[in-house]
């Protein structure tokens, strides 16, 4: 379990590497700027309560926390990919916030499911304030695209190709 919390520890840490990146995108708006800029200093954030949360589960004597070592290092794996893009430029302003958004996401869901680990009020607490963090970071980026230029926002493409 340790080395799994390490490993999510790791990603928040990636994600904020992202985020710096992603804050220079040429095409992003003000509001989209200024979302990436705040994320860097949660993601650290969160790094740091992951820790906390994994230091309180060892204490605690609980061994498993609800995810595996292969979902969180897909999750890594992912985030690095991402990375590299943001790096490279090669990322163009929608796939930069459906990325954005994709990794909230996961993380959102991650913290809600460490939450559950070991039935410890307080580490409950640390982490549905993590997983809330997350959502509010989606909603920030779902409202930005909202009020894109053209109005239009992100289309989702459900793969159907009568849609």
């Amino acid at each position: 379990m340790k080395a799994i919390l390490q490993t999510c520890n790791d990603i928040e840490n990636r994600v904020g590497e992202i985020y710096q990146q992603l804050v220079n995108h040429p095409d992003a708006s003000a509001e989209q700027r200024e979302i990436w800029q705040d994320m860097p200093h949660d993601a650290l954030c969160h790094a740091h309560r992951i820790r906390l949360a994994a230091d309180r589960l060892e204490m605690a004597g609980i061994k498993e926390c609800g995810v595996t070592d292969l979902e969180v290092q897909g999750v890594f794996d992912r985030a690095d990919e991402i990375f590299h893009d943001a790096q490279a430029g090669t990322l163009s302003l929608d796939e930069a916030i459906y990325a954005s958004v994709e990794l909230e996401d996961v993380f959102m869901k991650a913290h809600l499911v460490l939450a559950n680990a070991g039935g410890q009020p307080a580490l409950q607490t640390m982490c549905k304030t993590l997983a809330e963090a997350d959502r509010e970071h989606t909603t920030r980026f779902n409202a930005s695209l909202d009020r894109m230029q053209d109005g239009s926002g992100l289309v989702f493409d459900d793969g159907d190709p009568a849609s």
